[in-house]
């Protein structure tokens, strides 16, 4: 079985696959720029193949002797889709690395299509779904008839040009919560409250993460809520975008900033990799005030993400996988999350014996 990185010469490709040579992987490297893949295929002494994401029957073809892809291309809205139906047609598993709710809610649509062909659809294979949907799941184990769960997220650490891309694309998307088992369009910003995180209790807001997406496969929980921790007057801007939606999603505010973005760093050095660390905390609440409250500890938040994408591509390679629309916890467990280096789980209050 092989493996095949599609953008590998990106950021957080990159990451994932010098992080994959060095796991002993010997995944083609993919992408459409042959010069940049030339380079890193040199470097890391990898295959390389062209391929354009416009070019279906190139695409085709690139799949045809590949089990898995991760797809590290972004922003995901718009290049999941030909990925997706390239798949679909070679039988080919799918990993990527969104975190766009439009995106979970679209590949969950095809299930259907990916049980036919024998295939598995995992998006959100990096830091965003990982972690929280990983604890999600073990908290509503652990918490008989669990009707509430919440998921919060805190990173330390800096951003790279694709993902602040994928957030500007984003921009004037209000949030979503699950409510009666139903995923719901809500105002962006559209609740609040403290987390303790471990070291100190932050101010969190309500975000469309993809926890709120994923929870419907791996938990039956039907009332969910992802909250991320930012400074206050994030939170204020959060809640007055509301009144300026129709703006943020005009295109040429979106071309713009996108140009802005160009002039930053790629992302992350190293040494801010080596300092930075995510925290995920989770709550399950049921009838009768049972609750289960766990956090999950992890690296800094692209380190997170090459070594989850790198676990799941050898246990892809590895193992027998199941087809059809899956998320972390549904494919590899709720423990999948602690396979990745350097992360940990504390129950923090729990039933008895939890």
């Amino acid at each position: 079985m092989s493996a095949l990185i599609y953008g590998a010469y990106g950021y957080t490709g990159t990451l994932i696959a010098r992080a994959a040579a060095e796991q002993g992987l010997q995944p083609v490297l993919a992408g459409r720029d042959a010069d940049r893949l030339s380079d890193l295929g040199s470097t890391l002494e990898l295959p390389t193949r062209r391929a354009s994401l416009s070019e279906p029957e190139e695409l085709r073809a690139a799949l045809d002797d590949a089990s898995v892809v991760l797809h590290c291309a972004g922003p995901f809205v718009h290049t999941a889709a030909p990925m997706v139906a390239a798949c679909l047609e070679t039988g080919t598993h799918y990993l990527d690395l969104t975190g766009e709710v439009d995106v979970f809610r679209r590949l969950a649509d095809r299930d259907a299509d990916a049980e036919a062909a024998g295939c598995m659809l995992l998006p959100g294979i990096g830091f965003d779904v990982v972690p929280s949907d990983c604890l999600a799941q073990f908290v509503a184990q652990k918490t008989p008839d669990a009707n509430t769960l919440e998921v919060a997220l805190y990173a330390d650490g800096t951003v790279s040009r694709g993902t602040l891309k994928t957030l500007i694309e984003q921009m004037g998307r209000g949030g979503v919560v699950r409510r009666e088992g139903r995923l719901h369009d809500v105002p962006p910003g559209w609740t609040s409250r403290n987390v303790d995180f471990g070291d100190r209790r932050r101010g969190v807001i309500s975000i469309p993460e993809g926890s709120v997406v994923t929870s419907g496969v791996s938990t039956e929980v039907p009332n969910v809520t992802a909250y991320i921790a930012v400074p206050l007057l994030v939170q204020s801007l959060l809640r007055s975008s509301r009144h300026v939606r129709g703006l943020l999603a005009w295109p040429p505010l979106k071309r713009l900033l996108k140009r802005l973005v160009e002039q930053r760093p790629a992302g992350p050095t190293a040494e801010e990799r080596r300092q930075g660390r995510t925290v995920v905390w989770a709550s399950a609440r049921g009838p009768g005030g049972r609750s289960t409250t766990a956090r999950l500890h992890g690296p800094e938040a692209y380190t997170f993400t090459a070594r989850a994408a790198v676990e799941a591509l050898q246990r892809v390679l590895n193992e027998t996988v199941p087809s059809g629309y899956q998320t972390p916890a549904t494919a590899f467990g709720a423990d999948f999350a602690l396979a990745v280096d350097g992360t940990s789980r504390h129950i923090v209050e729990g039933p008895p014996g939890a």
